[in-house]
């Protein structure tokens, strides 16, 4: 097969991009596909018509962030006719805008924190959002992942400078309550519930940029300290979250764990991190799965997607 993996762009989340897009490369080559690895620019939709014009039979999505996870290059490939993994382009848009995505789960009973928008058309004072979320309140664009832009505050000048680090991210910025508890994550692939894994970081500080991509800056456990019941009611909302969204292949569910272990959803990846320190292919290991086996499901649940679409046209 000739692969394209799209990696780096145009989202402050490029450099990460290129991890998971090189890690990405070397193991579709060691499966005997030809790859090329693509940066792609602002000049996108004529970069993926060079693809379908040179032949190219998949691009692997290895962007994160916004133009990468929002639906837009999914769109492009479902133009094309060129096959890809993980979610359609709707599933997506709905993950990667967390306003929007919340909204769903409320109306599909899904738990999830209160939540309000902050718009520069409609800013909310500190007073006001205490007042509605708790005397702890999470600042993140609505738009980013990986934990860009994301604080957490607790005073009215924190507020304003975490509001304006958001903004450079975003127009959107979600205000969301504070749940105590555990960081946990589930991941799933064509909707079956891979082993959920608790994130420990070491300096006990939320699940930051940092703890996320540098090496020992958390912990990730498997079998995660949940009881039975906790790790069956956690299991249960990821799945319906999924669901709900209408993702396909795979994608991770992040979410709080309060103390009496009940679960709240607080977003859904659609392009999930395949770096050495990315959560998903730990996932797969406690499967009993290498990285290898992980990537070559997710081709062939692409390829099978692509498929059933072009039997519908």
């Amino acid at each position: 097969m000739k692969i394209w993996v799209l990696a780096g762009g145009v989202s402050p989340e490029r450099d990460v991009s290129y991890v998971t897009g090189h890690a990405i490369k070397g193991c579709l080559e060691d499966l005997g596909a030809e790859v090329e690895l693509i940066d792609p620019d602002w000049d996108l939709p004529h970069q993926l018509w060079q693809a379908r014009s040179s032949g190219c039979d998949f691009v692997w999505i290895a962007l994160h962030g916004s133009t990468g996870e929002d639906g837009t290059v999914q769109a492009l490939l479902d133009w094309l006719g060129l096959p890809y993994q993980g979610s359609g382009h709707l599933a997506s848009a709905l993950a990667m805008d967390k306003g929007v995505a919340k909204q769903l789960f409320l109306s599909g009973q899904i738990p999830t924190p209160r939540a309000q928008i902050w718009r520069q058309s409609h800013p909310i004072p500190w007073e006001i959002a205490v007042e509605q979320l708790g005397d702890t309140v999470v600042v993140k664009p609505t738009d980013c992942g990986s934990s860009v832009g994301v604080n957490i505050v607790r005073t009215a000048e924190h507020f304003a400078e975490a509001i304006q680090q958001a903004r450079a991210y975003s127009q959107k910025i979600l205000l969301e309550s504070y749940i105590p508890g555990k960081e946990i994550t589930v991941s799933l692939l064509a909707g079956e519930v891979m082993p959920t894994i608790e994130i420990l970081p070491v300096d006990n500080s939320f699940y930051t940029y940092e703890a996320k991509y540098a090496v020992g800056g958390s912990r990730h456990l498997v079998p995660c300290s949940l009881s039975a019941t906790g790790l069956a009611a956690a299991e249960q909302v990821a799945l319906e979250a999924y669901q709900i969204l209408g993702c396909e292949g795979l994608a991770r569910v992040d979410l709080r764990v309060d103390e009496q272990e009940c679960p709240w959803v607080l977003e859904v990846n659609t392009l999930p991190g395949m770096t050495p320190t990315s959560l998903c292919p730990d996932a797969a290991a406690a499967w009993g799965w290498s990285f290898q086996d992980l990537v070559k499901r997710m081709l062939e649940l692409g390829l099978n997607r692509s498929q059933k679409l072009s039997s519908v046209r």
